[in-house]
């Protein structure tokens, strides 16, 4: 004999194929609502043993035909009551989706813009620091001026300070300065955090992809692509210019010559390659790319033969 099972908001329930109730189970909430709608775990089954569990149309045409019987007799609960509850139920099932439609993808994506804000910020603040500091020392080490005045301040409390032409600072001058120096380094200490997670992040998600080349770097296409989805169905030919958008709409206008790479000229290996051979390197480094972004999409196995096959045609060429 025949049970057919259908689902709904308010609970799951079995028919004979006349429309005859067998049984039955109700939600005592939206959330175990929303529990019956998306697990496929029937929890009628020890109640129909023996019979033949069909979930089919024709198990939602009989409920339609007996819902509201169902609804006023068995829950015993008004037509207006079973709208609201059905606006709520809407609302957490679309809410439900959302959150499952959000990949962390999208935050390692939101945490390279968070990285590249600080990068231009920190590029910004240390060059107004240098600019600001040269007056009152201008024989100071450029690539160590935020370490120095973060921890010394004044000039004549640097270590290898002998003399110098620059002004002399006041002491509420050598405060703010201090101040300023000290706040770029927490900037630059956050920026490295950052990087550290990115770069952990993104050999979790995309191991094979940032395997190829540098993480960060891997980082930097999956932003411009917009998902790891994306960026897996992507052709060889368009990671290869990925980044170089701009230019390659100017040559598409006739106003300017066609782009050879993207951001994957930033790739050690294209830079360092003879120049009448770099277009080659990136294609073929693009094309390991192309297939690492599809395995680590589609099926997230580790492909470690990748690196090996691209080390091999990068030493061919």
């Amino acid at each position: 004999m025949k049970a057919f099972i259908a689902r709904t908001p308010v609970g799951i329930f079995a028919f004979y194929e006349d429309g005859t109730l067998i049984s039955y189970k109700l939600a005592d909430s939206v959330q175990e609502g929303l529990g019956f709608i998306k697990n496929p775990v029937n929890p009628l089954e020890s109640d129909l043993s023996g019979y033949e569990i069909t979930e089919n149309d024709l198990s939602y045409q009989i409920l339609r035909r007996n819902f509201r019987n169902i609804w006023n007799n068995i829950i015993g609960k008004s037509g207006k009551e079973l709208q609201i509850f059905l606006n709520e139920f809407g609302i957490k099932y679309s809410m439900s989706f959302l959150s499952s439609a959000v990949s962390r993808d999208k935050l390692i994506i939101q945490a390279a813009s968070a990285l590249a804000d600080l990068t231009k910020i920190t590029n910004i603040y240390t060059e107004r620091l240098w600019e600001w500091f040269s007056l009152h020392y201008p024989e100071a080490k450029r690539t160590e001026i935020v370490e120095n005045v973060a921890k010394h301040g004044n000039r004549k409390n640097f270590p290898d300070f002998v003399s110098s032409f620059g002004i002399d600072l006041k002491e509420e001058d050598e405060k703010i300065l201090k101040t300023y120096a000290i706040m770029i380094k927490s900037t630059l200490e956050q920026k490295k955090l950052l990087e550290k997670y990115l770069i952990a992040a993104t050999k979790e998600i995309m191991p094979n992809f940032s395997s190829l080349i540098d993480s960060l770097l891997a980082v930097r296409f999956l932003a411009l692509a917009g998902s790891l989805e994306r960026l897996a169905r992507m052709p060889a030919s368009t990671l290869q210019l990925l980044g170089a958008e701009k230019a390659l709409f100017r040559h598409l206008k006739h106003q300017g010559k066609s782009p050879k790479f993207g951001i994957i000229f930033q790739d050690g290996r294209i830079q360092s390659a003879p120049e009448q051979k770099r277009g080659k390197v990136a294609r073929v480094i693009a094309s390991k790319l192309m297939q690492a972004a599809r395995i680590d999409f589609y099926s997230g196995r580790s492909e470690e033969k990748l690196r090996a096959d691209l080390d091999k045609e990068l030493k061919n060429i």
